[in-house]
């Protein structure tokens, strides 16, 4: 798959500080959401790696919703699922992966694991700023019940 869009470094010309965008890999437009997503990191004083990492990962969801025709403003279920299953099955790019005794190189779950929790802080900023409908914030978490109450909490218990 030929990436949509990329990770890039870019310059603020008012305060020449490096910052980090999501753009479109061909026409190099910034993506808005997706940029101003890794904005709202910065202004949560989260480290500039951090940063880096989640612009990478959002482009990647980008990318991905746009090979496979998917707007990613309305994700299915199936869509994030079948994302999450994309993840840890096509091969990496060559550069600097070598193959493994003939066999492809893969991201492992956890590194899809971490991909779909940047995807899930993009697509949940894109709801509170009403870029994305509420039902998809739904999707993202679910409520966890506990079969057994922790032992460090059992004392409060009456």
């Amino acid at each position: 798959m030929d990436p949509g869009f990329m990770a890039e470094r870019a310059i603020d010309p008012s305060t020449s500080a490096a910052r980090w965008v999501v753009a479109d890999s061909l026409t190099l437009e910034l993506h808005l959401e997706a940029s101003m997503f890794i904005t709202s990191l910065r202004a949560r004083d989260l480290s500039p790696n951090t940063e880096r990492a989640y612009a990478g990962r959002v482009a990647l969801y980008l990318s991905y919703c746009s090979g496979q025709r998917l707007d990613w403003r309305m994700p299915s279920f199936l869509s994030l699922s079948g994302f999450q299953r994309w993840l840890v099955t096509e091969p990496l790019p060559p550069r600097g992966h070598r193959a493994r005794a003939g066999r492809p190189v893969v991201r492992s779950q956890n590194t899809a694991n971490a991909v779909m929790t940047a995807v899930a802080s993009f697509l949940r900023f894109c709801v509170a700023n009403g870029w994305v409908q509420p039902s998809v914030a739904g999707l993202l978490s679910q409520p966890k019940y506990l079969m057994q109450c922790p032992s460090r909490l059992r004392r409060w218990e009456a």
